[in-house]
């Protein structure tokens, strides 16, 4: 099963980390603008009131001191030297009529009618007057010592102008920041995990080679991350001088071992030879067997313990698995036959593999053994061989006996042997053997069965 490219760019730990580094740039970025922009919306609001508010009380000041004729001739001047930037004026009377009134041009659709005389000198209307484009209309107003109100006001489209030219600027200034700002982002958590990118490969390098003296390139910085570097090979090192121990000490056990062993079966091959009692010579020749058994036992063992430590020796050649399986089903015809089991392969063309060729055999024999020997006379079992998507297939199925569904977990570990299987001869040490030789080519092994409805034992191995 192939994983989507996406997830598996975004498991990361670089892009990751790289992209919470963009959100947070953007997201402080975006609360510094708006920030910026709430303030500076607010300072020119409050400019245009405090201009508004400086013409609103210059006006009043003008109708005070020389009444409604010198305020007209007031406006008018104004309106004569701040052309470009005119107030509205207005003047009404107590019973709401109007007395004077200045509406500049760019006021054009302005309805001076939508106010309504009265209110105080804080009282601010707003108007949102739709033209080409939206424009904002401030007017204050105050009421005179006579009880009239005057009204003053201005356009204020200049602040939306304003307003508009800092969001475009800011987008202008903010796209290529955020750009560079990734851009470094990820070449700073590029460096700053390099640390642990060698850690992965130091320890990716350890399981598929197995060469325990693989350590990660260490640095003269302290930073964490080069302290976990330090560790992780420290963590090597005991690790390492563990496994020499336990090599050693395999080594020891089988010479300590195999020496007297062979010894015993020396000394009863010959009683065997000078005996004429038929028991006694029967026990020697048990004793034979079980000393064979016993040195078979612990060459297995040892066998097992090498491949789940990492440490067995492969060597590994472009193999045909189908040259493989052909010699195994030879040198087991010949039990196939005594039990009337026929032998059937299906195999495709060019499967071949990177695979060490003597413990390949080991594998697939056992396998087969294992489908002769729980599969009763006049059974079958069928060996296939095929190529899935850069690897090679093997399936050995059989007609015999099965396993249960609670017993498929536990076939694998070392020793076990089922209830149904205890008739028969056997160590318990061969399937375990067989998973520890195909994980240590990096491939799977797994099995399909039903009890009394026979098993399916497939191996899949990398073609590389």
């Amino acid at each position: 099963m192939f994983s989507n490219p996406a997830k598996s760019l975004l498991r990361n730990f670089t892009v990751r980390l790289s992209l919470w580094y963009a959100m947070l740039f953007t997201l402080s970025a975006g609360v510094l603008f708006g920030l910026l922009y709430f303030l500076l919306a607010s300072a020119l609001e409050r400019k245009d009131h405090e201009v508004i508010e400086t013409r609103l009380r210059a006006c009043a000041a003008v109708y005070d001191n020389g009444g409604l004729d010198a305020l007209q001739e007031f406006v008018q001047s104004s309106r004569d030297t701040d052309k470009p930037r005119s107030y509205f004026v207005r003047v009404a009377g107590i019973s709401g009529a109007v007395l004077l009134m200045n509406v500049p041009e760019d006021w054009v659709q302005f309805d001076p009618g939508a106010l309504k005389a009265g209110g105080d000198m804080s009282r601010l209307v707003w108007l949102r007057i739709p033209q080409d484009a939206e424009r904002d209309f401030t007017i204050a107003s105050m009421r005179l010592p006579d009880n009239s109100v005057l009204e003053v006001g201005r356009s204020t489209s200049n602040r939306e102008v304003v307003l508009q030219a800092f969001r475009l600027n800011f987008l202008a200034v903010m796209i290529p920041t955020l750009l560079l700002g990734v851009l470094g982002g990820a070449l700073f958590a590029h460096r700053a995990t390099q640390p642990v990118r060698e850690v992965v490969a130091t320890a990716r390098a350890i399981i598929d080679t197995g060469d325990f003296s693989a350590r990660v390139p260490s640095t003269a910085n302290r930073t964490d991350l080069d302290d976990l570097a330090r560790q992780f090979n420290r963590v090597l090192d005991k690790n390492q001088s563990l496994i020499q121990g336990m090599r050693g000490a395999l080594d020891n056990v089988a010479h300590d071992l195999r020496t007297p062993l062979a010894r015993l079966r020396g000394t009863a091959e010959a009683a065997m030879r000078e005996t004429s009692d038929a028991a006694a010579h029967e026990a020697l020749a048990d004793c034979v067997e079980e000393s064979d058994q016993v040195l078979i036992m612990l060459t297995a063992l040892m066998d097992i313990t090498e491949a789940e430590s990492g440490v067995m020796q492969l060597h590994r050649a472009l193999t045909s698995v189908n040259a493989l399986l052909a010699s195994v089903i030879d040198l087991y015809q010949v039990i196939a036959e005594e039990k009337r089991i026929s032998v059937t392969t299906h195999f495709m063309t060019s499967c071949e593999a990177a695979v060490d060729a003597v413990r390949m055999r080991q594998v697939f024999a056992n396998l087969l053994d294992n489908a002769l020997k729980y599969t009763p006379e006049g059974g079958a079992v069928q060996v296939s061989c095929s190529t899935q998507g850069g690897r090679v297939a093997v399936c050995i199925r059989d007609t015999g006996i099965g396993i249960s569904a609670a017993e498929q977990p536990l076939i694998w570990d070392r020793m076990y042997r089922g209830d149904r299987s205890r008739s028969q001869r056997g160590l318990g040490l061969g399937l375990s053997l067989v998973k520890a030789i195909v994980e240590a080519h990096h491939g799977e092994v797994s099995v399909e069965s039903e009890s009394g409805r026979g098993a399916a034992f497939t191996v899949v191995l990398p073609v590389s």
